[in-house]
């Protein structure tokens, strides 16, 4: 029997999102996938003749993965939607061939920085850039003719978006337009493309409006949707598969609006793991640079645009149209590690478990056949661990930020569990309500601690630096006293953080304010709180790396290796985790494979294998069991027969009769 069918929709339609830190391998990542299995297999898939021989069950699942799609048709190569090219359509759509138009965008946003004065530089590209346009007026007509793309219904209209942006004219243009760009300056066509982009995000225009609307976030996400419409009705046509690979998706919004569209949408984030991000980038600048210091001193601009993109500050502030990469990476669910094969041959990069899929092909190779062949082999320790981190991380009461940790002892047995919340008896923040302090009715203070209710064991003596409130009570009453309104919130919790409140009147940032425990931290607890063998030796998972305190804590312990899946912010590495003995220091590996509902959708087969085995091989068992049990349905004759047997007793039939007639059946 062919099962094809049931994995078509797994096998037809698949859309993968990347993101990661400037330099961390996205565009790389999509080129491999883009290509075909043998460019993958001669850039960095290991021979198997070289793994490690003691390890025979890793040896059979890169195996079983390689010779997955070493049978013809398979592997089926990824079409790119590169999130620069989507922007610059977005703002052909908009402007047509209106030159001042381009022109405007020019001055304000083709800048080093923003009180720069670009004239010069405008004046010297702007010719260069109508050039390209002229070139190309008759796409771009094309291209401005097209109807509001949330609209685009009717197959002709999304078979006429197809050919506009997939067949070949449109990517000729972007080329052509941003060599022009970045003749200019490559650091400034980067700081185009990201304002333009904030601004579409925010305006739904590529030039900056009076305005700001939510509605707008979603803006350059939808034309995404559309295009990957657009191929697959136009693939359906050819009898084709539709494979996409977004590079890169940078604001977790837009992953998020993925997410609930597409059940085959999978979150890939890359990271450079080898601190080579820098060097990468002065790979790609030597034909855009001259000079070991102009390519310096563009590569320091780029990681300083990278760490903006990174930490931003603007989703705090409500502004959801900047990137903010870290998120991103936390909304991943699946991490590759950017390793190329000749760093592990060196090696550069040392494992602890050697034997796994550590290049990044081998990566890719092991989850393309996942998705292709759920459960066609079996998660890393790594993964499965990981994965009870990530799950016991939904039990955190914290309001800001859910992590979860898992202890091993050196034998890979998982010891404790923890995630971030506070002591037990207290309520988590999560559940507490800024209305019990400015709501009418008494307020219930088995919630809510002495300081809190301004009872101090000294009141005299306590007094906030930066206004008046005497006691957190009246500081919180004047946090919220402009902003509440309980019509907004739609009968939502107005859940609040003790931290927040306290160091804003502090005038401080002081994280000892914390109510909750960290996850590491509460994990370690449970070891001594419930007794139990030590850890030396041991593996903390965490899904954020540990700070300063929790560093310690498991330098302390003994733990060998700590996995994490994003770097927590601060010193904790150099200043703890690197420091004292070489030999007794903990190894930090960043976390690579699947985890959240990726890792079910992967590790879980749409059938059992052995069934699925017997149905393709037309495998019919003579087993016992199987021709005992013929054997009693035989004995009943006939349905006719048995139906008449049962009005004869009245439907009634002792346990007695139903042993005879089995019985019967296994005699034969």
């Amino acid at each position: 029997m062919d099962l094809n069918h049931l994995y078509s929709l797994r096998r037809d339609f698949t859309i993968i999102g990347l993101t990661g830190r400037t330099g961390s391998g996205c565009t790389k990542i999509s080129e491999l996938l883009s290509q075909d299995f043998d460019n993958l297999k001669k850039c960095g898939l290991r021979e198997i003749s070289k793994l490690d021989s003691d390890d025979i069950i890793f040896r059979r699942k890169y195996e079983i993965s390689k010779n997955f799609f070493e049978e013809k048709g398979n592997w089926v190569p990824f079409e790119q939607i590169r999130y620069k090219d989507l922007i610059l359509f977005f703002m052909l759509k908009k402007n047509g061939t209106q030159l001042n138009k381009y022109k405007a965008l020019l001055q304000n946003y083709f800048k080093e920085f923003k009180d720069e004065n670009n004239s010069e530089i405008v004046e010297e590209v702007f010719p260069k850039f109508k050039e390209v346009i002229f070139k190309h007026e008759e796409l771009i007509n094309e291209i401005k003719k097209i109807k509001k793309i949330s609209s685009i219904r009717l197959k002709r209209s999304l078979l006429n978006l197809n050919e506009l942006y997939f067949e070949g004219r449109f990517k000729i243009l972007c080329n052509e337009l941003f060599d022009v760009l970045e003749t200019y300056g490559y650091y400034r066509r980067a700081v185009f493309l990201h304002k333009i982009a904030s601004n579409i995000r925010s305006y739904g225009s590529p030039m900056e409006q009076k305005e700001t609307d939510i509605k707008n976030i979603y803006t350059l996400a939808e034309l995404i949707n559309k295009l990957i419409k657009a191929r697959k009705v136009y693939n359906h046509d050819k009898s084709k598969s539709t494979k996409i690979v977004i590079d890169s998706l940078r604001n977790s919004l837009e992953i998020m609006f993925f997410k609930e569209r597409y059940s085959s949408f999978y979150m890939i984030a890359t990271k450079d793991v080898l601190g080579n991000s820098r060097q990468r980038l002065k790979d790609r600048l030597l034909s855009k640079c001259e000079g070991e210091k102009e390519i310096e001193d563009l590569v320091n601009k780029l990681m300083s645009l990278d760490a903006i993109e990174y930490k931003t500050k603007d989703f705090y502030r409500g502004k959801f149209s900047s990137p903010d990469v870290e998120n991103c990476i936390q909304k991943s669910d699946y991490h590759i590690l950017n390793i190329k094969i000749e760093d592990f041959e060196k090696e550069n990069y040392s494992p602890i478990i050697k034997n796994d899929f550590i290049t990044r092909e081998e990566q890719l190779m092991k989850l393309i056949s996942l998705i292709m062949q759920p459960g066609i082999i079996t998660p890393s320790f790594v993964e499965r661990t990981m994965q009870i981190a990530n799950t016991a991380k939904a039990n955190s009461g914290c309001i800001s930020r859910k992590v979860g940790a898992v202890i091993l002892d050196k034998n890979l047995s998982i010891r404790s569990i923890g995630w971030n919340d506070v002591a037990k008896g207290h309520t988590p923040c999560n559940l507490r309500n800024v209305e019990d302090f400015l709501g009418e009715h008494p307020l219930n203070v088995e919630h809510y601690s002495d300081f809190e209710l301004g009872n101090h064991s000294d009141i005299s003596e306590y007094k906030y630096k930066t206004s008046n409130p005497n006691n957190f009570r009246d500081a919180l009453k004047d946090f919220y006293k402009q902003s509440y309104d309980k019509d907004k919130l739609k009968g939502k919790n107005c859940s609040f953080c003790f931290k927040t409140v306290h160091n804003h009147y502090e005038g401080d940032g002081n994280q000892v304010h914390t109510r909750s425990l960290h996850a590491e931290e509460n994990a370690m607890l449970q070891l001594t709180k419930y007794g139990g063998q030590g850890v030396e030796n041991g593996i903390l998972f965490t899904t954020a790396s540990p700070c300063e305190l929790c560093s310690k804590k498991a330098y302390q312990l003994g733990i060998k290796v700590i996995y994490y899946i994003d770097p927590y912010p601060g010193i904790s590495q150099d200043q703890i985790l690197k420091g004292g003995n070489i030999s007794n220091r903990p190894k930090m590996m960043a976390f690579s494979g699947a985890m959240g509902t990726t890792y079910h959708k992967l590790y879980e087969s749409f059938l059992s294998y052995k069934d699925e085995l017997s149905l393709v091989l037309d495998i019919k068992p003579k087993n016992k069991l199987g021709i005992q049990f013929k054997n009693i349905l035989e004995s009943i004759s006939s349905e006719k027969e048995f139906l008449s047997y049962i009005r004869e007793k009245n439907g009634v039939i002792t346990n007695e009769e139903v042993i005879g007639i089995i019985k019967k059946g296994l005699r034969k």
